[in-house]
């Protein structure tokens, strides 16, 4: 089944049972990975429970051809629902076989598919796989405008008890438009500046031109650029070094970690969207200069297997600081000593 691309949320959100695969595709990978995730939560509920969720990646397509058919066909080892998450860069003629088989009914799937790719043609094997077949739906993903993701911060910030000025709200478009997780990068960063509503005793509170500048992509990056180039880029002790600088200058941990998940984010957009020119204007990152040259030599260290686990790391760091009580300094600093070692491992 062929979705318009304003029928996908509402579908995503409340998938047919009958449903067997979703294939979520389109330009904009962070609201393709949004939209993955909105309807693995309502297929599976601990995406965290490895016996419950199978996570698969292109590459182990390549390495084992059979891999997805046979996470397909595996029953529950506790006797609840299961899912099966496929990350790809683009078309794939494996997926697109096991989707016409499920649908024929030439093949057993006692799991549900979830497959998050980027731009696919509309002659491209995946996408006219999925459009044909009776028991999947194949999702397009576009590039919100400027009014779907201002209308996407406000509504973030109208729950923090924030606002946005006039002027502000100008200012900010052009750093919200492109990718949705980047987006919503540029969102929470803007919350956190600004304090939650919690911390701030319920007092509503007014996003300013000069907050915007003070943790915009351009300001803040450029700050955090000598952290986050030595960890991406495998040099150990120059990031603990940096990291210990930022924090004695008051540096928020916290922020440190959102750039960096921000930075993975440009290092997928990057990959996505085929590691050119054109990949490299899409990040928002400088095409020319010393943080373009750092950003390039970290695509070359991150990207597949390694860039996957250096978003789940980071990723239950977060998690950390959230439930553990921990300090988050120390939190963090351990994320970016693990990070640059990993680093040090690629080259």
């Amino acid at each position: 089944m062929k979705l318009k691309a304003n029928e996908v949320g509402r579908v995503l959100k409340s998938p047919d049972a009958a449903i067997k695969t979703f294939l979520i595709y389109g330009e904009d990978t962070g609201l393709v990975r949004e939209r993955a995730e909105q309807v693995s939560k309502a297929l599976v509920p601990d995406l965290d429970d490895p016996f419950a969720v199978t996570r698969l990646t292109e590459e182990d397509l390549k390495s084992d051809p059979a891999s997805l058919a046979d996470a397909l066909a595996a029953l529950s080892m506790t006797g609840g629902d299961r899912l099966v998450r496929l990350r790809l860069s683009g078309d794939n003629a494996t997926a697109a076989e096991i989707i016409t088989a499920v649908d024929k009914g030439e093949m057993v799937a006692e799991a549900r598919l979830v497959i998050e790719t980027g731009t696919l043609r509309p002659t491209s094997k995946l996408r006219k796989a999925a459009e044909a077949g009776k028991v999947t739906v194949a999702a397009p993903c576009y590039a919100d405008g400027a009014r779907d993701s201002l209308a996407l911060a406000e509504a973030a910030f109208e729950a923090e008890g924030l606002s946005l000025a006039p002027d502000a709200r100008a200012m900010l478009a052009p750093y919200l438009e492109g990718d949705r997780a980047l987006a919503r990068s540029e969102i929470e960063k803007l919350i956190l500046y600004k304090g939650l509503q919690s911390q701030r005793g319920g007092e509503p509170a007014t996003i300013q031109a000069e907050d915007i500048a003070a943790v915009s992509a351009v300001g803040s990056e450029a700050a955090l650029d000598a952290i986050l180039e030595p960890t991406l880029g495998g040099n150990p002790a120059k990031s603990d070094l940096a990291y210990a600088r930022a924090l004695s200058a008051g540096a928020n941990p916290v922020g440190v970690l959102r750039m960096l998940q921000r930075r993975i984010d440009q290092l997928d957009v990057f990959q996505a969207s085929g590691g050119d020119a054109g990949a490299m204007a899409r990040t928002g990152i400088p095409r020319f200069g010393p943080a373009a040259d750092a950003f390039r030599k970290s695509t070359r260290l991150w990207s597949g297997r390694r860039l996957t686990q250096a978003r789940r790391l980071a990723f239950e760091a977060e998690r950390e600081v959230k439930r553990s009580g921990a300090p988050a300094e120390a939190i963090v600093g351990h994320l970016l000593q693990r990070l640059a070692r990993v680093g040090a491992s690629n080259r």
